[in-house]
């Protein structure tokens, strides 16, 4: 713990004369006839408000951080920012003391060390090519790399005979270890895209559901548009007749006021 003095800003507001140009009327010197005003500009000085800073020091209790620890700013008053010895490298974050968080394909207390995947995770089916920060994938010659990047699968007219590069033609020298954990991962994938199969099924089955409801939709609308069809006739025919109607008793009305040729 120390004690520091520190400066604050402290505003105020102050009154103050400022000067205005005006144009004012007095008498005309010397006046060319009695009451005669002259117009001139001077300066008349107005009461005004303006806001001010002042700085004022005070004293200031401050607690030391711990080690490894320091403020983000000068005026913070948490130790919130870790410091790390050395910069942490390849795009890596100092998120505790002396220690980096590391992005993918890199390691080391400062991110300084390439991962070799092609050790660690042995991602690929036959050739792996570590890089910095990554990896890639290689197939023999007569195979071809898949969409994942990883698998590769026989070159061949014949499609019972391509299957996954990791057989065990082209994989002798293998230990056993190595071949086992290839088969496994041939019967993940094949479990994977029975799942698959799977879903697309149970999608399809909904689809079909989908499009059976709209055909019932589609055909009860169909006897309602017949419906109004026959709505509209039966309301053409009705105003028609009540045209008629509408007709021969203006016409009787007619007759009643007086004989004429129309009537019957």
């Amino acid at each position: 713990m120390q004690q520091r003095t520190v400066t604050m800003p402290v505003k105020r507001t102050e009154v103050y004369s400022r000067p205005t140009w005006k144009h004012v009327a007095t008498p005309c010197q010397p006046p060319t006839f009695s009451g005669q005003k002259c117009t001139r500009v001077q300066v008349v000085h107005e009461q005004a408000y303006r806001d001010v800073i002042d700085h004022k020091t005070a004293q200031q209790m401050t607690y030391d951080c711990c080690t490894g620890w320091s403020r983000e700013n000068p005026r913070s008053d948490s130790c919130m920012k870790p410091i790390c010895s050395a910069r942490c490298q390849n795009g890596g974050n100092c998120t505790a003391p002396s220690t980096c968080s590391c992005p993918p394909g890199f390691t080391g207390r400062f991110c300084e060390q390439d991962v070799d995947e092609c050790q660690t995770e042995k991602p690929c089916d036959q050739q792996c090519i570590n890089t910095h920060g990554s990896y890639f994938c290689r197939c023999r010659q007569g195979f071809v790399l898949q969409s994942d990047q990883q698998s590769c699968k026989k070159v061949s007219t014949n499609a019972d005979d391509a299957f996954e590069a990791r057989d065990l033609e082209n994989d002798i020298d293998d230990t056993d270890a190595e071949v086992a954990t290839r088969l496994q991962k041939i019967e993940k994938s094949l479990a994977n895209e029975r799942v698959h199969t799977n879903e697309l099924q149970k999608s399809l089955q909904a689809t079909y559901s989908v499009v059976d409801t709209l055909k019932s939709r589609l055909s009860t609308l169909e006897k309602q548009a017949q419906d109004v069809s026959r709505l509209q006739t039966n309301l053409y025919k009705t105003e028609s007749r009540t045209n008629k109607l509408e007709g021969m008793l203006n016409l009787l009305l007619k007759c009643r006021n007086g004989p004429n040729a129309n009537c019957p």
